[in-house]
This record gives C-alpha cells, sequence and structure tokens, in this order.
C-alpha cells in the first residue's frame, strides 16, 4: 500500500466507518487494528470478533480480490482449516465505496481465525512439523484447483510489475541486474502442475493459528497469493528461520521440510533452491517498498508517517545490500597478469589515476607491493595495490581501479568492502589508509561513506585513515 494512500484511508477512519455500514455489527465496536498491505478494522458482531478488510483502487484490483476469495472459498469447501468470509447485507463478498475525494475503496470481512498465535520461539518440533504438512496439505489441494478459475497474477506478473517501478529508478542497477538473473534462473524450472500452482506466498508463522484441539493450523491472508513455484511457500515461511544460525533453529528447518515431505514429495533440487526463492522475495518486497512512498515528500505529513516512511527506507537500504555482487579477490600471477595490464579507466578519469594499471604490476614486483584481481562471476573487473608501511605497520590501498566496462554497477564499493575485509583477516591490523587525488569526488564520496575519515591534505592528495579493534 502507498503511503500517500495510508493517509487517505487512515483519515478521520472515514473509509471504515463507510464500509462497515455494509456489515451487521455491534455497535461501538469499530477499532483501527493495523494497516500494511491492507486497512485492517477490529469489529464485534454478536459479541464474536470480526475483521473488517479494505483496500485504495490504486493498491489492489476488486478481480485480484474475488480470486483470493474463490480459492479461499475453494480451500473452505474442501475442508482446508482458513477463516470464513463473510457476506454484506446485500449478499456480496466485496463491497465498494466512492469516497468524498471520489477515489474507491474496495472492502471484505472475515471473521477471526481459530486456534492461537504460536511465536516461533515457542513452537515445539512437532508444531513445525504440522507447520509443514500444513503447507503441504495447501500444495495438494492447489494442484487440483482449475487452472482457469485461478485469476490471481504469477510469478511473472510480479517481476513485470518489479521492471514496471525499476524504470523510473535508474540508480537502482543493483536490483535491475537481479531482476534480470532471476527472470532467466526461474524461466529454466519446470512448470508442471506438481511444482507450480496457486501459492499462499506468506505463510510465515504471524500468518497461522495453531488450534490444539485439532492439532493443526489456521491459515489467514491470502491476499499476496500468487501462481508460483510450491518451493516459493516454503522459501518464505521459513525466513525468520533462515535468518537464523544456531542449532536449534537449524533442526526446526528440518522438522518443517520432514513435515511438508510427509504429505507431498519435495525434490531436493527446489531446497538446493531456496535462496534463489528468497532473492526473489527480497527483490518483489525492494520494489513495493520503493512504490509505497513514492509521492511522499509533504513535509505537513503527520509525524508516524514521516517514522514510518524513514522506517521503510532503512528496510530498502538493507535489502539494497543484498543485490551487491559477491567480489573474490585473486594473486595476479602468470595466469592473468596481462588482462590486468588491460585494465583502463575512462579517458575522462584519467587526469585522477593517471598511471596505467602495468606500472603498478611493475612496482609492485619491484617494491614488494602485493596486487589484487578482482572478479566477478568469473570476470576480472579491477585491481587493487596493497602496501605495508615499514615505518608503522600500518596497511594501505596504493592503487585501486575498476575497469570502465564494469564501472557504475556498484562493483566499486562491493569490491573495496571485500578489501577491507580481505586486509583485516588476513593481517589482523588496526588501520587501512588510502590516498586520492582532491578532485576525485566519486573516490571520496565512496570512501567516506565507507569510514574512511581524512586526516591529511596536500595540494593534490586526501589522505584518509579507516581505523577498527584488532
Amino acid at each position: 500500500m502507498s503511503l500517500k494512500n495510508m493517509l487517505r484511508g487512515l483519515e478521520n477512519d472515514s473509509p471504515a466507518k463507510q464500509l462497515i455500514q455494509f456489515w451487521d455489527h455491534d455497535a461501538e465496536t469499530l477499532k483501527f487494528w493495523r494497516a500494511s498491505s491492507n486497512f485492517i478494522y477490529l469489529f464485534e458482531r454478536n459479541g464474536d470478533r470480526h475483521f473488517l478488510r479494505f483496500i485504495h483502487e490504486e493498491d489492489n484490483t476488486i478481480e485480484n480480490i474475488q480470486a483470493e476469495l474463490d480459492f479461499m472459498l475453494y480451500l473452505i469447501a474442501k475442508d482446508y482449516p482458513t477463516v470464513d468470509p463473510v457476506r454484506s447485507k446485500n449478499g456480496n463478498w466485496i463491497e465498494t465505496i466512492r469516497a468524498a475525494d471520489g477515489e474507491r475503496y474496495y472492502s471484505v470481512v472475515f471473521e477471526q481465525a481459530k486456534g492461537m498465535h504460536l511465536p516461533l520461539n515457542r513452537m515445539t518440533d512437532q508444531h513445525v512439523e504440522e507447520w509443514g504438512r500444513s503447507l503441504a496439505s495447501l500444495h495438494v489441494l492447489s494442484e487440483s484447483y482449475p487452472s482457469t478459475v485461478a485469476s490471481r497474477g504469477s510469478w511473472i506478473d510480479a517481476l513485470t510489475f518489479v521492471s514496471s517501478v525499476l524504470q523510473r529508478y535508474p540508480n537502482e542497477q543493483g536490483a535491475q541486474q537481479e531482476l534480470e538473473q532471476l527472470r532467466g534462473q526461474l524461466s529454466q524450472l519446470p512448470n508442471g502442475a506438481e511444482h507450480i500452482g496457486l501459492i499462499h506466498y506468506d505463510f510465515e508463522a504471524d500468518n497461522i493459528f495453531y488450534e490444539a484441539e485439532e492439532s493443526r493450523y489456521y491459515a489467514i491472508d491470502f491476499d499476496d497469493s500468487m501462481i508460483h513455484w510450491y518451493a516459493m511457500d516454503i522459501a518464505s515461511a521459513i525466513t525468520d528461520l533462515v535468518e537464523q544460525e544456531d542449532d536449534d533453529t537449524q533442526r526446526k528447518i528440518e522438522c518443517f521440510l520432514a513435515g511438508y515431505r510427509s504429505v507431498k514429495p519435495l525434490d531436493e533440487r527446489y531446497v538446493r533452491l531456496l535462496p534463489t526463492f528468497q532473492r526473489f522475495a527480497d527483490l518483489y518486497t525492494f520494489v513495493r517498498l520503493l512504490r509505497s512512498f513514492e509521492n511522499m515528500n509533504n513535509p505537513t505529513s503527520p509525524d508516524w508517517a514521516i517514522q514510518l516512511k524513514n522506517k521503510l527506507l532503512r528496510a530498502c537500504d538493507r535489502i539494497r545490500e543484498s543485490f551487491r555482487p559477491t567480489v573474490e579477490l585473486r594473486s595476479v600471477d602468470q595466469d592473468n597478469w596481462y588482462a590486468c595490464t588491460q585494465l583502463e579507466v575512462t579517458d575522462e578519469q584519467k587526469n585522477v589515476f593517471p598511471v596505467p594499471t602495468v606500472f603498478w604490476l611493475a612496482e609492485s614486483a619491484y617494491c614488494g607491493f602485493t596486487p589484487l584481481a578482482m572478479y566477478i562471476n568469473e570476470q576480472l573487473f579491477g585491481l587493487a595495490v596493497c602496501a605495508v608501511d615499514p615505518d608503522d605497520g600500518s596497511h594501505w590501498i596504493m592503487a585501486y581501479m575498476i575497469d570502465q566496462k564494469f564501472q557504475n554497477k556498484g562493483l566499486g564499493r562491493s569490491g573495496m568492502k571485500e578489501l577491507i575485509r580481505y586486509i583485516k583477516e588476513e593481517h589482523a591490523c588496526d588501520k587501512i589508509v588510502l590516498g586520492h587525488r582532491l578532485e576525485n569526488e566519486q573516490a571520496s564520496n565512496l570512501y567516506a561513506s565507507l569510514g574512511f575519515e581524512e586526516v591529511d591534505r596536500s595540494e593534490c592528495e586526501v589522505i584518509r585513515e579507516l581505523r577498527f579493534s584488532k
């Protein structure tokens, strides 16, 4: 949901107050619950808790909502445990209003799910296995769901949406590269009914409720469901577990997979592909966040909206870091020295990096420096030269360059971060020093953003240091 529409929808609770009139409800019980992908309000009906969910027309379509409800009703008919939607007084599953500003909102109502929420740290191995069985049971039913009925979007539609948003953000080159890689990798996977179908997409612990007497989970929040590989559902379900690395968490992951396999076969290749599906989820989330705070530069916005925008920006920054390519540093030897001599900066950059790489290789050979070739996906893209100051033992980065064909792809930052890691681990030093020309603003901004502080300056050079504990 866009923050702009969130502000509209929450103003004086006006849309919620209009929409609740379509359903029977106990007077004075309507209360705001939360707003994220949808607006959610709590109310009571004959003393029983219900939830009013609605959304602005820019953030979803009535056809998409109907397709979600159709799938849920199919699951309920097959005795799969989920929440029941409630018809309005008019006999409709979905009701629409046009607000005072002319904008439309679509609403649905659900009963409260049976059972209770179990946080991950309170789940026993048995709970986790049942969680896996519950997801597999959903997928078995999805295999039999008629494709003509499943009018929800697919993974292709999701990536098309990603592409359309990124067109407005030409500087997000890491996300663009991630999009192309994922599109190519997923297009090679098998797409038969046993592999791909309508999935929940958000089957994490927050969206399931455990009913102890029945020993099964009730699922909620199908609003992100799409046609995707079933393994995507597994990856998104256990995201919070994968982010932890202790033995107890790893055992829970195995319990989840064991529970899943007890109901539906799971090809080992899909287990190996879980990180790829997590990358899909990260990219999709990243772009939805980008879209959510578009047109939100109004300084008169309430404090909560500004704070939420800043929170979402920080979340984008964290995901953006995962798009940066993995850099490998290799020694310069007889196999790659000549390729290193062919690395060049642009003509415009030769005033700030005037010395060709062959000079640095020669000086390294005769002066005891350490040249390092930088690779990404087996492609040589840059050169770094390191040295130790014999006077104080500090480690210098004497030269650092990215070939002109690989610039503006995020490799400068990724390569420097890998170089810093390498120097710290190999030499256990507490200081790295480097210099750059005064006029080299691009290098200045990069080094400053990585923590290199200016310690000296001459007529032609700035000296910077990065300090850390040994």
